[in-house]
């Protein structure tokens, strides 16, 4: 004979779970995440250079970077889902490879001094973040979104000229050139994310980044007085086009409001 006690309470713990289920399975992506990510950054920003003595103008060969360069971090949002629809929030943190660019070129003449002078700078940042919202489409599990936010750079992102006298093998002098970037900008795009049947997704994700220009200016001679004798009336002036990125990643999530 069946005892009607433990009966009831097989009924309600089934009754129980199949709610759960049922209010998981109608707002899937609701909820805060955390999660890892990694990918790619193909950026751009030129930078040209011309050391001026009075009327005698010497070009510096213009700096650009090439390639791409790995960047990878983690990310924390909190969306809220109301039947398809899905109005989310993200900071994202991601950690570059940043590399220095460098040219040289050499002067024979008396203006400016012979030697050779060599100009080198991080023209990409090497760590940034990511504070925006995206707006998606939602289905079980798949969430087609776009995102926009605000892109704010830390790390050196200045250009520096530095001068070898002939027969030296250490600049003596140097010139301040300027930054290569601004240190906020915006970000936009899209992407995919897919949820597995328990608290995990993987997205991959698209966003085209902008940090604007950078400063021109105009430095002189920072070193040693002795040394900078010879610059005098000399200027090192620079000019920067605007910093544009394209980010590519990849990213692995843990719903915290699955269960």
């Amino acid at each position: 004979m069946r005892n009607p006690k433990v009966s009831s309470g097989a009924l309600l713990l089934l009754a129980s779970l199949a709610a759960a289920a049922f209010a998981q399975s109608d707002n899937p992506w609701h909820g805060v995440y955390a999660g890892v990510n990694a990918g790619e950054v193909r950026d751009g920003a030129c930078v040209s250079g011309t050391l001026n003595a009075g009327s005698v103008a010497t070009p510096v060969n213009q700096i650009c970077p090439g390639g791409g360069s790995l960047a990878y971090g983690g990310q924390i949002g909190d969306n809220f889902q109301y039947k398809r629809m899905v109005l989310g929030f993200s900071a994202d943190l991601n950690v570059g490879s940043a590399k220095s660019q460098s040219v040289a070129t050499t002067s024979t003449g008396a203006a400016p001094p012979a030697g050779t002078y060599s100009w080198s700078g991080k023209l990409d940042p090497g760590t940034f973040s990511i504070l925006g919202m995206r707006v998606g489409l939602a289905s079980l599990r798949w969430l087609p979104y776009l995102k926009v936010g605000a892109l704010i750079t830390s790390g050196s992102h200045d250009s520096t000229l530095s001068y070898t006298p002939a027969g030296a093998v250490k600049p003596s002098v140097s010139f301040d050139g300027g930054k290569n970037f601004s240190s906020a900008g915006w970000a936009a795009g899209g992407g995919v994310e897919y949820g597995f049947n328990g608290p995990w997704s993987i997205s991959a994700e698209y966003l085209r980044a902008s940090l604007g220009k950078g400063t021109n200016s105009t430095a002189t001679c920072s070193g040693l007085a002795a040394a900078c004798a010879e610059f005098s009336g000399l200027s090192f002036d620079t000019s920067h086009n605007s910093f544009k990125a394209d980010i590519i990643r990849v990213g692995i999530n843990y719903w915290f409001d699955y269960w």
